[in-house]
């Protein structure tokens, strides 16, 4: 009888350690950004990883109750961000939902996907925090979102008689 029982653990990523702070997961290049506690173990990453985590720019692991677990984040600026997934919000996530004082480490994708120029003109008409609305100053020129449209003609409605309905009681007959 053997003493030790190996486990079939089947690796869903092949990890391989390039240098001290850089790793190759799936042929993608990551840097490691932080490893609090030694958080960072290859081997549990090959067997916990997930390929959905390729489309993140970071990739953060914390430990609980011996288990791995995965949370992927952007850049703030990337249009595909949310409040929740931005690596702004790193902290906010490590403070909420993970144990205190666990274990944890955040890979930096080496090649990101490019950034998309998307910023925002200073004279639009959204609503916004401070303001209720900000308004446009060119007023000769309209922003790519309003467009000149034909003034809409309403029908006129006419207003008909009002109904007068008799309530009865419950048992009371038609008269």
């Amino acid at each position: 009888m053997q003493d030790v029982e190996e486990k079939n653990v089947t690796k869903v990523a092949y990890v391989i350690k390039l240098a001290d702070n850089l790793v190759s997961i799936n042929k993608t290049q990551y840097r490691i950004v932080e490893d609090h506690d030694s958080g960072f173990n290859e081997e549990r990453i090959e067997e916990r990883y997930n390929n959905v985590l390729d489309k993140y720019d970071y990739i953060v692991g914390d430990w609980g109750y011996d288990q791995l677990r995965f949370k992927g984040f952007y850049e703030d600026q990337r249009k595909e961000s949310t409040l929740d997934n931005r690596i702004s919000h790193l902290e906010d996530y490590l403070l909420e939902y993970c144990n205190f004082g666990c274990a944890y480490f955040v890979l930096e994708k080496v090649k990101k996907a490019p950034l998309k120029n998307n910023h925002r003109r200073t004279n639009h008409r959204f609503k916004t925090r401070t303001n209720k609305f900000v308004k446009n100053v060119n007023k000769s020129k309209p922003h790519n979102n309003q467009h000149k449209r034909k003034p809409t003609r309403h029908k006129k409605t006419t207003v008909s008689a009002k109904k007068t309905f008799k309530i009865r009681k419950i048992g009371e007959k038609n008269k």
